[in-house]
Formats: structure tokens, sequence, C-alpha cells
């Protein structure tokens, strides 16, 4: 079905960041295109796409539920190349939802994340968006040393430290969570936005 022939009720706008490598540009393709390519070169400025959830009217007197309703997601995937951070502001603004990514065996990613959270805090519109953590390749943490794992408890420290909305391991190699960690940032977002809907 195409954009025009939709019934969109709500427009949001999500940005993807997170250092050089960590894997935003693969969940980027997963979710949209549901593709993946082994050997995805670093993203050069960003990527855009739509992507399209239906949802569920919670208010079903004012929305008759015999028409299905959807949130169109305007991604944004923003390299994270320090040349490219003079991008960052106009990136960052109007967004409505954000997904901090780093790289699952990286910790030098992880050590990254309280600038990428800083730029959301300083450049949205609304500082408190909802935010999601994105531990990416997953898939990899069995095949490496533990010792080379970002450890749950350094996580589960910045998510409270920071006060995240939630977090998610993902695989874009195997498909691993990564349609929930876009729907669960899009029911915070309208949740947020205090629209009066689901995703289904």
């Amino acid at each position: 079905m195409w954009a025009a022939e939709k019934d969109i009720e709500y427009t949001f706008k999500i940005v993807i960041l997170g250092a050089g490598g960590v894997g935003k540009t693969c969940l980027f393709n997963r979710y949209c295109f549901n593709s993946f390519n082994m050997n995805t070169e670093m993203t050069i400025g960003i990527n855009f796409h739509s992507t399209y959830l239906k949802i569920q009217m919670e208010d079903l007197d004012y929305h008759p539920p015999e028409k299905e309703k959807f949130v169109s997601n305007s991604i944004f995937d923003m390299s994270g190349q320090d040349k490219f951070k003079s991008l960052i502001k106009k990136f960052i603004d109007g967004a409505n939802g954000a997904l901090l990514v780093f790289d699952s065996i990286n910790y030098s990613s992880f050590e990254q994340l309280d600038d990428w959270y800083q730029q959301i805090r300083d450049n949205a519109i609304n500082p408190d968006i909802p935010i999601i953590l994105v531990a990416s390749k997953s898939d990899i943490l069995e095949k490496v040393p533990e010792w080379q794992h970002v450890k749950k408890d350094r996580i589960n420290q910045y998510i409270k430290k920071r006060e995240l909305n939630g977090f998610y391991p993902t695989s874009a190699l195997e498909n691993y969570n990564v349609l929930e960690v876009f729907k669960d940032l899009t029911n915070l977002m309208l949740k947020f936005s205090g629209f009066p809907a689901h995703i289904i």
C-alpha cells in the first residue's frame, strides 16, 4: 500500500545515534528494507526513510475501527564520524524519539554514549523525548570471550543514570529485536505526545 493510500494519524521523527561502526545503518536497513549487508560501509552524512506501523485507536467512538490507521515514522540514520558532527543539531531538531546505539563488544562505543545523549538533550525541541538504548551485534556475544562483552551491570547503571526509556539487545544479521525496538519506541512516542493509540 502506498503512503497516499494509508490513513496516517500521526507522523514522528526518529533519530538513530551512536559512534561510527556500531551498526546503526545495519539496524536501519533491516528495519526499513528487511535487508542486511555484511560489508556495509561507513555512512556518509545521513540515511533517511519513512516507515508505517498499524495502530489501534483507543477512542473507538471517535475513530471507527473499520478503517486501518497508521503512524508514519521518518527515520534518520546519522553518521557517527566526527567530520559530520556539525550536522547533528539540524539532524536532531524536531525528533520525537531516539535510539542510542552501541556495539555489544566495543567498550569504546559504550563510553561515547554520553556525548550522543547530550546532543539529544541539547538539540531536541523537547529534551525529554523517549530514548531507548540499543546494543547491536548481539549475535557475536557467543563467539567472543566474555571479557570483551559490555557488561550488563554497566548497561543497567547507565540506563538508571540517564533515566532511559528501555533497553534492547539486537542483531540486524539475525533480525533479532529489530522490529520490537521500533514498535516500543513508537508506543513511547504516542504516549509522550498524548495520542490515544498504540501499535498493534
